[in-house]
């Protein structure tokens, strides 16, 4: 038959043709040393390295042959002519007669067949841009790509026809495949008949093809298009190729016929070993998708095997045996089983070809297909691919580079754990790549990737395949900073609770014996005891487990992905909140918070005294005893649930598309009130158990914080209830001395603000507070030593220091202006002459503790630390003082027409000016460096910056403008002391992150020591003996690391802050603009991101002036002329022509560049490469892409 893959007309060649096994597992024929067999393909030598049964030729007589060659070469118009006259012949001869094959030069005897290389002339067509792919285009094409994309037939048909067209003339059908796929990867370019039948010649006719290809300089090409259109397209391809082998299956051929997907192969493994990726994309796509229909079909065969083999043993068991119903099965399964036979070697074949090397690809589009192909073939074909030979790919491809490829094989093996029936061959899998799968759920970059692997491991933990240290890695993520891995290991930390609540059940004598042995409690009894609260205590046991950074303040967190550490400064939820927040809808017991409550409440010291008895009730009191740090951390779990469950109902009651009927929105906002109010007379309760240790204490209040919700807004708030609440806050408030439990109390009196009808309530409870504050701190002054450094004991220093800090705290939600300048607390001392008319002549008096005393012995230094902490404390403080008298000033101004009464006007300049004169004293006497040092300059600069704002202000009519009095620019020799503070701090923080600072004298000299020094180095270690370290060393090797960062955070946030407040003051122009910013930016590039976006402030107020520079310009007049004339008055409102306005405005785009390089964004010597540099580098990039290593 004409056209045939294979001429079986010769009896020599079908009786002495030797079949061999290639290294690459594919039978190929060996061509017989007299008849030149177009089988015989050595395509496949370029990818491997073993040794096959081709022989190799002589030197001379490859050398002979191309000279013979050149000699008849065919120039390049007939090559073209001949071509045109081919395709001119498929299209016209009918199906049945194949064109006729050209003369080729006869091969030498013992030759093997050379390609015909039409390629081999020098000159190349004209190079044209790749028209882009579009599916509408596939109605012009011909061949297979319009019959699947534009004839309207479905694959299966399209198949059909095809499997007609190649029993009429094999080489042509074939031919319309490959051509197939040369379309669907961007190439307009063709094979024709004789390619085909000469398989030696495809690396040539593929090479020129792609070369061709290249030369129209294409951009993209189908498969890696955007949208609906490109899956619709993939979907045709693969459609089609997986149509396409099972047609083949069911006509025969596949098993009758190999040698068609023996060339078939040949053409598209080749193709998918291209340097051009869009080539190998597409043929690699091909392949895996025929690889996919060829173990669907291998899977068929077993299933009819093993039914045929079921049916003949059935049949034989009968008492009438039908032997030839039994002959018949028999003859069918042997069929089958050959067809297995024959799809098995093909299936290796493809899989040593293809996969072996794409599936480490160079792009990660084809590796991530190579494993959704594996996927997809260890589920359909378990018998030949659910082995350790290939499912180490999956496990070597977890370290992929890609994200997407790592998370495409967490999703295959997923769907592999999820199945029992392979979790017994995947075991020894599991053990090897177990540590890989951890470390991606637990530190992967990717957040997908890493919700993908903890679902993973918590399939791994359901089937008993996790490590104890592995659950416990991954039940530590309940804590990390990511909201979706928090949701994604919510379900898995459940279930660590779980296994701990069942072991607690069963050492106490299980469950059933304690549901006897617990009395019956009453609904609304939450303090009995109950079964629940041993889950409760398993959660808690839990957390305080996995929370390893208990060392580290509270401002310091740990970054779960690569241990780092980083410095919020936000007042947020505690992480406990957080974990508790997730599990809400994972562990039931959470949602019961007035079960949590009454646990919480009970009392666990008679279980303590009386000691643990046979009885399960005693048993279980015991197990549910609660430490010290478990109870902080439930309160943690109450303040979330309360939280939840409250927003809930706020949540169903307000929804807009809610279907509820009018009765059950009114139970809803009952039960919401109901809620409320037991919330309300809790938190007395729980204070008044907890409110003694500052931990426990700072939780309750900030369960408190519930009650200000905005759905709660409209509820009615009992007074008596309220104002008991207010008690307990400023009971706790005067209890305590430390921001821990301050900072929440003192949220707490901002929240009651809220409340309107409740004012009265509010303002009696805050006075009194305030009356508490000032009177303890006139008992704990005394008037001739306030300013005297060292003359206090240690617990008298920490008496003061902590109610300063009760009143800056207090200051800052609340006006302290009538409880400061309340002269009850009125004093005067003889010695000095100083008169203190109030409780804010104390705090600006207390500034000059920071100045050190001129003679005598040095104070202790810890009661060093704490007068430092105590003039830092009060210049802050003092400082809300003058704010609030501002705001006062500004009220006053603005509103009134009377302004501001001259006494007051002149107190409060005097009391300000005493003020700076203490904060100048004491930058004079103490070191730049020290740590006072820098809250005092930053006192001095908020306190410039806030004055200046009177300058701004726009006062009523009538009004004196003697309030500008207390706007003043800052004297030079402060803002040097400002400036040496900022140096002294820069250079802290360089030191300590080993950055090295501009040499300039104004920022002083860093120690070259220190520049060298590692900052992270222990310098400790370096003493120690060179022997390996035990754990002991290694843990206070690794704690004095720690606490260097933490060293180096808190030191950056200082840098940060105070150079945010110098920007505020030169915005403000409190100071020289141009030195300082000079100052501030010199280096600007040296220490972090964090202090150059600091600084990009200065940038955005320049073009802010620039635009208001800008508008002023546009308005100006415009130049007399034409009919009318301009008034010469500068106020005119002269219209300016479009085309003046638009010269006098600056281009923004180039003030945008201009901000960005300031800013550090964009490189200063950023310029376009030159012509001839721009060529070279081209080349250079089309030399590195040929020569690429494309993962083989």
């Amino acid at each position: 038959m004409p056209g045939r893959l294979l001429d079986m007309s010769s009896d020599n060649e079908a009786s002495e043709a030797v079949i061999s096994k290639r290294a690459s597992g594919r039978i190929r024929k060996q061509p017989d040393p007299y008849v030149s067999s177009p089988l015989a393909s050595s395509a496949k030598r370029k990818r491997t390295n073993a040794v096959d049964d081709d022989r190799q030729m002589p030197d001379d007589y490859e050398s002979e042959e191309t000279e013979e060659e050149a000699d008849e070469e065919p120039d390049e118009e007939e090559i073209r002519e001949t071509k045109k006259r081919a395709r001119k012949l498929k299209n016209a001869a009918p199906k049945s007669s194949a064109p006729k094959k050209p003369a080729q030069k006869k091969a030498k005897v013992g030759s093997a067949p050379l390609p015909f290389r039409g390629a081999a002339v020098t000159k190349r067509k004209t190079s044209r841009p790749a028209k882009k792919v579009n599916l509408a285009d596939a109605e012009g094409a011909d061949g297979l790509f319009a019959e699947v994309f534009a004839s309207g037939n479905t694959l299966q048909d399209v198949a059909g026809q095809w499997l007609r067209r190649f029993h009429d003339h094999e080489s042509s059908a074939l031919a319309e495949v490959v051509n197939f796929v040369l379309r669907c990867a961007g190439s307009e370019g063709e094979v024709t008949d004789h390619d085909i039948e000469d398989p030696d010649g495809v690396t040539n006719k593929l090479d020129d093809l792609r070369e061709e290809y290249q030369a129209s300089n294409p951009t993209d090409y189908p498969l890696i298009l955007k949208g609906k259109i490109a899956t619709t397209f993939k979907d045709g391809v693969t459609g089609f190729f997986h149509a396409l082998i099972k047609a083949m299956a069911v006509d025969g051929v596949l098993y009758d016929n190999p040698v068609l997907m023996e060339n078939v192969q040949i053409w598209i493994s080749t193709m998918s070993s291209a340097p051009n990726r869009s080539f190998r994309h597409t043929a690699t796509v091909v392949s895996l998708w025929i690889v996919t229909a060829l173990c669907e079909v291998a899977r068929e065969n077993v299933e009819n095997i093993a039914v045929a083999q079921r049916q003949a043993e059935t049949e034989k068991k009968k008492t009438n045996v039908n032997k030839a119903r039994v002959k018949q099965i028999e003859q069918a399964a042997k069929e089958k089983t050959q067809a297995l036979e024959t799809i098995e070697p093909q299936l290796k074949d493809w899989f040593d070809v293809v996969f072996i090397h794409r599936y480490r690809d160079v792009d990660p589009v084809i590796r991530r297909d190579c494993m959704v192909a594996l996927g997809d073939w260890v589920v359909t074909m378990p018998d030949m691919f659910f082995d350790g030979q290939h499912l180490r790919y999956l496990g070597w491809v977890l370290s992929d580079t890609s994200p997407a490829t790592r998370g495409e094989v967490l999703k295959q093996l997923h769907r592999f754990y999820k199945s029992q029936d392979m979790m017994g061959g995947l075991k020894t899998f599991t053990e090897k790549f177990r540590p890989r799968m951890v470390e991606i759920a637990t530190t992967d970059a990717e957040t997908n990737v890493r919700v993908s692997g903890i679902e993973l491991l918590n399939l791994l933990r359901e089937n008993g395949l996790l490590e104890p240290d592995d659950i416990d890695a991954v039940g530590r993520l309940v804590f990390d900073a990511d909201l979706k891995v928090r949701k994604a290991v919510a379900g898995f930390f459940a279930e660590n609770i779980n296994d701990l609540y069942t072991s607690k059940v069963d050492d106490i004598g299980g469950h059933d014996n304690l549901e006897e042995a617990l009395p019956e409690a009453d609904e609304d009894n939450f303090e009995a005891p109950r079964l629940e609260w041993l889950k409760v205590k398993s959660l808690a046991e839990l957390l305080q487990s996995y929370d390893v950074d208990e060392a580290l303040p509270s401002q310091v967190e740990r970054s779960r992905a690569d241990g780092s550490l980083s410095l919020h400064l936000g007042m947020g939820d505690s992480r406990f909140t957080l974990a508790a927040d997730v599990l809400y809808e994972k562990v039931e017991e959470i949602r019961e918070w007035q079960m949590l409550a009454g646990y919480l409440l009970f009392d666990h010291s008679t279980g303590r005294a009386n000691g643990v008895s046979d009885d399960p009730l005693s048993q279980l009191k015991h197990e549910s005893v609660l430490t010290e740090k478990e109870e902080a951390t439930l309160i943690e779990v109450l303040h979330a649930s309360v939280k939840h469950h409250l927003t809930e109902i706020a949540g169903k009651i307000s929804a807009p598309k809610s279907k509820l009927t009018k009765r059950q929105k009114e139970q809803l906002e009952e039960e919401q009130e109901e809620s409320a109010r037991h919330l309300s007379n809790l938190i007395p309760k729980l204070l008044r158990k907890f409110g003694d240790v500052p931990s426990t204490a700072a939780a309750v209040l900030r369960v408190e914080a519930v009650l200000s919700l905005p759905a709660l807004k409209n509820l009615r708030q009992d007074s008596a209830t309220y104002g008991a609440l207010l008690d307990d806050v400023r009971k706790q408030f005067m209890s305590h001395g430390t921001d821990e439990v301050l900072a929440p109390a003192s949220d707490a009196i901002l929240r009651a603000k809220s409340y309107g009808d409740l004012d009265d309530v509010t303002e009696e409870k805050v006075a009194a507070l305030w009356e508490d504050v000032v009177n303890n701190l006139a008992e704990l002054l005394n008037p001739k030593t306030i300013t005297v450094r060292g003359a206090a004991s240690f617990e008298e220093l920490t008496a003061l220091s902590n109610n300063i800090l009760r009143i800056l705290r207090l200051s800052n939600v609340w006006d302290c202006v009538p409880s400061l300048e309340d002269g009850t607390v009125a004093a005067t001392t003889d010695a000095s002459g100083a008169d203190y008319q109030g409780a804010i002549d104390y705090i600006v008096a207390l500034v000059q503790r920071a100045m050190p005393p001129a003679s005598g012995p040095a104070p202790d230094p810890d009661d060093a630390r704490l007068e430092d902490e105590i003039a830092a404390r009060a210049a802050e403080a003092a400082l809300f003082y003058v704010r609030w008298k501002l705001k006062n000033v500004i009220a006053a101004v603005t509103t009134s027409t009377s302004g501001v009464p001259p006494d007051e006007l002149d107190a409060l300049a005097t009391r300000r000016d005493t003020y700076v004169a203490n904060l100048e004293y004491a930058l004079e006497s103490r070191k730049a460096s020290d740590e006072v040092s820098a809250s005092l300059a930053g006192c001095v600069l908020d306190l410039y910056s806030s004055a200046m704002t009177l300058r701004d202000l726009r006062a009523k009519p009538g009004v004196s403008d003697d309030y500008t009095v207390l706007a003043m620019d800052m004297t030079p020799e402060l803002q040097k002391q400002v400036l040496s503070v900022f140096a002294a701090t820069e250079k802290n923080y360089a030191k300590l992150s080993g950055k090295r600072l501009e040499d300039a004298t104004a920022g002083g000299e860093v120690d070259e020591d220190a520049r060298n020094e590692d900052p992270m180095s222990d310098p400790e270690s370096e003493d120690e003996d060179e022997d390996e370290p035990t754990q002991t060393q290694t843990q206070a090797s690794q704690q004095r690391r720690e606490t260097k960062l933490v060293n180096m955070l808190f030191a950056e946030q200082r840098l940060c802050a105070l150079a945010g407040k110098i920007i505020h003051a030169l915005i403000a122009g409190a100071m020289d603009y141009d030195v300082v910013r000079k100052r501030l930016e010199r280096n600007k590039a040296r220490l972090g991101h964090n202090f150059k976006e600091v600084l990009a402030y200065l940038d955005i107020e320049d073009m802010q002036k620039k635009k208001s520079q800008s508008r002023a310009k546009a308005k100006k007049p415009a130049i007399n002329g034409g009919k009318g004339k301009a008034k010469a008055d500068p106020k005119s409102n002269a219209i300016v022509a479009d085309d003046e306005v638009e010269d006098e405005i600056e281009d923004p785009e180039a003030e945008d560049k201009e901000a960005l390089r300031r800013r550090g964004l964009v490189d200063d010597d950023e310029r376009e490469p030159e012509p001839e540099e721009a060529e070279e580098g081209g080349a250079q990039v089309e030399r590195e892409d040929e020569e690429s290593v494309l993962g083989d």
